[in-house]
């Protein structure tokens, strides 16, 4: 192939990524995995692969071996949709009959998918390819975190794969393309969690609340299509259960005496903050003083539990960002 490309050289891809977007360009990157029957590396002399995939590069597209399963392939002047293209060719041609792959899985990020750093491109490809395999599709893409291709179940049940960095990163991320504040979701999950030793709230509750304010738009993103634990074969029996308990947060209606209820009254609060909160990306503290004290009025009229209230209501904005309002 014409250029190879250091996995983790965050200094190469940034300049591909500054160039494309000083001249308007797409951008894109796959990072795709597969099991090779025969041999543990894909990239190997006489596995086939390299010609598989050169056959469908162009001279400007990178192509760099991360480990022995997983290899990237960043493209300039590439668009989201000629991203789906040249994965569908990559999936027609390579998985093919003769079982010469046991699996493959391909995760999409590009510019026009609005990532504009080099480790959102990368973080975002590597997550993208992960919630494949755990969602049993072949190829999936930053775009499936917002387009209600999955139901909730099964996003949580992507997102429970994720190790608890990889979960912050995808928040962050979400944070930026939706143009919050930078930082809130991270610094409103470690105030739930003071809150809720205040409130002598149980810790499984409290990772519980962390989770859903980190990925405090899920609902929005997917449909609320409910499916059995049987249709969630790739979780654990430990996190199965923990996927039930955090439906139960999810759908609350449905679960009374279920959940902790000073725990969900400070969950809707926490979320009630965040939606209102992201319709500005640089909020001043009065404008977040005037937010908090809307949801917290509406909170009371609502009954909810006067400890909570009271509890939140004592926060300063400080708490609540990870800097200076």
């Amino acid at each position: 192939m014409k250029k190879t490309l250091p996995a983790h050289n965050h200094g190469s891809i940034q300049q591909e990524l500054l160039r494309a977007l000083r001249y308007h360009r797409p951008l894109s990157l796959l990072a795709v995995t597969a099991e090779y029957s025969t041999t543990p590396s894909l990239m190997a002399a006489g596995t086939r692969f390299p010609d598989l995939i050169k056959k469908h590069l162009r001279n400007t597209d990178i192509v760099a071996e991360d480990f022995d399963t997983r290899f990237f392939l960043l493209l300039p002047e590439t668009s989201i949709e000629g991203c789906y293209v040249l994965a569908n060719r990559l999936v027609k041609d390579i998985l093919t009959p003769d079982g010469i792959l046991k699996t493959l899985h391909i995760g999409i990020s590009a510019i026009d998918e609005g990532v504009y750093r080099a480790d959102d491109l990368i973080n975002m490809a590597i997550l993208s390819n992960m919630a494949a395999r755990t969602a049993g599709m072949t190829i999936f893409s930053i775009s499936n975190f917002h387009d209600k291709s999955l139901s909730l179940p099964s996003m949580v049940a992507v997102i429970l794969n994720m190790s608890s960095e990889e979960i912050e990163d995808l928040s962050a991320f979400f944070e930026r393309t939706r143009h919050e504040p930078e930082g809130i979701r991270r610094s409103s999950s470690e105030l739930v969690i003071k809150l809720s030793k205040k409130l002598k709230i149980e810790e499984d509750v409290q990772e519980i609340l962390r989770f859903w304010i980190l990925m405090h738009d899920l609902s929005r993103n997917t449909t609320s299509a409910r499916e059995p634990e049987q249709n969630l074969p790739h979780l654990s029996r430990r996190k199965k259960a923990f996927h039930t308990s955090l439906m139960h947060y999810a759908y609350p209606d449905t679960h009374q005496g279920k959940i902790d209820s000073k725990g969900q009254a400070l969950l809707e609060i926490f979320q009630g903050v965040l939606k209102d909160i992201g319709a500005y990306h640089n909020p001043t503290e009065e404008i977040f003083s005037e937010i908090l004290r809307k949801v917290l009025t509406t909170s009371e009229n609502a009954g909810t539990d006067k400890q909570v209230i009271a509890l939140v209501r004592k926060t300063t904005p400080s708490e609540w960002f990870s800097y200076p309002t």
